[in-house]
C-alpha cells in the first residue's frame, strides 16, 4: 500500500465515521456533541501505519496497513497481536467496503470525560507517544496476553475436575444434606 493508498484509507476512515456520527450514533447518550471525527498522528511502524482516530464515541489506536498489504486474507473481527516498544496489544481486524480493512485497538470508549477536541487531539498524541516510549513497557499486560493466549488455546490448562487432595479433608467435608438441614454431619446441629 502506497503512501497515498494510506492517506486514502485514513480519510475514508473521517469520511465513514462522520456518516455513522450523523446517522447511527446521532442523539446517542454516549455521544460527546464537543468532538469531532479527526485521525491523529498516523506514521509508518513494522506493524503498518499507525495513528488515532478520534469520534464522539470512542478513541482507538488504528493500524493501516503498509506498502503490498491489504489485509482482505484476515476476517473481519478476528484478534491479531502487535509489539510496540511500550509492549503486546491486541487489535481487532474492522472495515467493509467503502473504508478498507484496518485493525483497531481501543484506547477510551466512551469519551464523554474529554472537554473538547483539543483535549482529545492532545490524549491521543500522548497516547501514541506511549505507545513508542519503552518506559511505557508493561509486562504485566503483555504477560496476561501471552496467558489468555495460551489458556484460549487449550496448553497448559489446568483439569478443573480434578479435585485437589488438599483442599479438602475429613473435618470440613459436608453433605448437602446437612449444609441445608444446618447440620455439620447428619447426626446433629452444626455448631
Amino acid at each position: 500500500m502506497t503512501d497515498l493508498q494510506s492517506q486514502a484509507l485514513a480519510t475514508g476512515l473521517v469520511k465513514h465515521f462522520e456518516e455513522v456520527a450523523h446517522t447511527r450514533m446521532r442523539d446517542m447518550p454516549i455521544v460527546n456533541p464537543a468532538l469531532r471525527v479527526e485521525v491523529v498522528g498516523f506514521e509508518r511502524t513494522a506493524q503498518g501505519i499507525v495513528g488515532v482516530l478520534v469520534t464522539p464515541w470512542f478513541m482507538n489506536l488504528v493500524l493501516l496497513p503498509d506498502q503490498g498489504d491489504d489485509w482482505r486474507e484476515l476476517p473481519l473481527g478476528s484478534e491479531c497481536i502487535h509489539g510496540f516498544a511500550s509492549g503486546r496489544y491486541v487489535f481487532q481486524v474492522a472495515g467493509d467496503e467503502t473504508t478498507g480493512r484496518y485493525q483497531t485497538c481501543s484506547l477510551l470508549s466512551p469519551v464523554l470525560e474529554i472537554a473538547d477536541q483539543a483535549s482529545a487531539v492532545a490524549v491521543a498524541h500522548a497516547a501514541l507517544d506511549a505507545l513508542h516510549d519503552r518506559q511505557h513497557h508493561d509486562l504485566e499486560s503483555s504477560t496476561h496476553a501471552a496467558e489468555v493466549a495460551r489458556r484460549w488455546h487449550g496448553d497448559d490448562v489446568p483439569d478443573v475436575a480434578t479435585p485437589d487432595a488438599t483442599a479438602t479433608s475429613p473435618e470440613t467435608t459436608m453433605s448437602r444434606r446437612a449444609f441445608l438441614g444446618g447440620r455439620r454431619d447428619d447426626h446433629g446441629p452444626a455448631t
